[in-house]
């Protein structure tokens, strides 16, 4: 919508982080609790002491959490830096919207956090207990995961990997097109 190369570019990269960190979130709520705790369901999940029942999946969740919400480091940062920069050049108003758009999701995350893996203990789980019954996270589990970190944080630390290969392809005569016809 920017019509400009910081907006697409960051566009393209918000779309592969987008693919990395919804993967990463959805093999931690799908895989790696569901399947184990079998519920979705927040509030029942809050007192299943997750953190120390599944404390790779707590970790691995508070990572893609972190992505998710755009910090430094991670590929969704850069990502929704070069859009926010692009759209601050053609819509600053509308740039002000989607920075209170991400502290939402900010929040929202957060919560989710707190609930799904930190929440309290309720009277049935023993502190002192162990085994919960759930078991552990896998090896091949663990392997997907930490290639999916991996990747977030690489692009993260170093974007020019993916936007060396980004930039040049919006210089063909496509996007071009597609620049004169916004600017009617």
């Amino acid at each position: 919508m920017t019509l400009n190369e910081i907006g697409f570019s960051g566009a393209v990269l918000q779309m592969f982080s987008h693919g990395i960190i919804g993967g990463l979130l959805f093999a931690v709520v799908g895989r790696m609790v569901y399947d184990r705790a079998h519920t979705r369901e927040l509030e029942v999940l809050e007192g299943m002491d997750l953190n120390k029942a599944l404390p790779f999946a707590a970790a691995t969740f508070v990572v893609a959490s972190a992505a998710s919400m755009g910090l430094p480091g991670f590929s969704g940062f850069v990502a929704e830096l070069q859009v926010l920069i692009g759209a601050w050049r053609s819509f600053p108003t509308m740039t002000v919207c989607a920075g209170i758009g991400i502290l939402i999701g900010v929040a929202y995350t957060l919560r989710v956090l707190q609930k799904a893996f930190f929440g309290e203990v309720t009277a049935e789980v023993n502190p002192r207990q162990t085994d919960h019954g759930l078991k552990p996270i896998s090896g091949p589990e663990r392997i997907g995961a930490v290639i999916l970190m991996a990747t977030t944080l690489v692009i993260g630390l170093y974007p020019r990997l993916l936007l060396d290969l980004i930039v040049p392809s919006l210089n063909s005569p496509l996007f071009e097109g597609l620049r004169r016809a916004g600017a009617l």
